[in-house]
């Protein structure tokens, strides 16, 4: 999708990392439009969407976003537009066990990249924080790009312990994480690490290595 984004608006990725949604705007091939938040068929608020139907393709985000997550989800339903598009995205989404699953992952994979390309690789929970602190990502796009880079479980929990982003399916609360959870600060042992990002937990869990 990278590659596909830089064929076609060459140098676009540096242009929109640090406002994705000003650098669009200026674009005739594509409208972005702020509206309200509308419910999705399971009662959640959906906070962006793609029309391809729509002249020109419109990419819809809800106004009532934080600038970060504003800046995440135009970047998600760019990636929609490539994928619908480019034939070969679009043949390689289809050719997925669950497509729609598969999609929507692999914009948030890029919309995360378009973002945090330029830093470093992360190794720790830490890393992550200084990752959002330094960049216009909101928490979970710094997890999303986290996970790509490091072996293991990379996690978001709000102060109470909700997972809100988890890399892994079945992540549960560790001894690591009902540490920090109880001290508020930030902990580490040999599972991992975790560290607080404006009052949301960020985890990381390592995967052990073979003897």
């Amino acid at each position: 999708m990278l590659a596909v984004l830089d064929r076609r608006w060459p140098g676009a990725a540096r242009r929109l990392r640090p406002h994705p949604i000003v650098e669009l705007a200026s674009w005739p091939e594509i409208r972005v439009r702020l509206v309200e938040e509308q419910l999705g068929e399971s009662g959640c608020a959906v906070s962006g969407s793609y029309h391809p139907e729509l002249t020109p393709p419109t990419l819809l985000i809800g106004r009532s976003l934080s600038h970060r997550r504003r800046a995440f989800t135009a970047l998600h339903e760019l990636g929609h537009h490539l994928q619908q598009t480019d034939v070969a995205l679009g043949e390689r989404t289809f050719e997925a066990a669950n497509p729609l699953l598969f999609q929507e992952k692999a914009c948030d994979a890029f919309a995360a990249a378009v973002l945090l390309s330029s830093l470093a690789r992360p190794c720790s929970a830490q890393d992550v924080v200084s990752a959002y602190f330094s960049s216009a990502a909101s928490r979970e796009a710094c997890c999303v790009w986290a996970s790509r880079h490091i072996r293991g479980t990379v996690a978001l929990l709000d102060a109470s312990g909700k997972v809100l982003f988890a890399s892994h399916q079945g992540f549960s609360a560790s001894a690591l994480v009902r540490s920090a959870l109880r001290s508020r600060s930030a902990v580490s042992d040999a599972t991992g690490d975790a560290a607080w990002c404006d009052g949301y937990l960020i985890v990381v869990l390592r995967v052990a290595s073979s003897a």
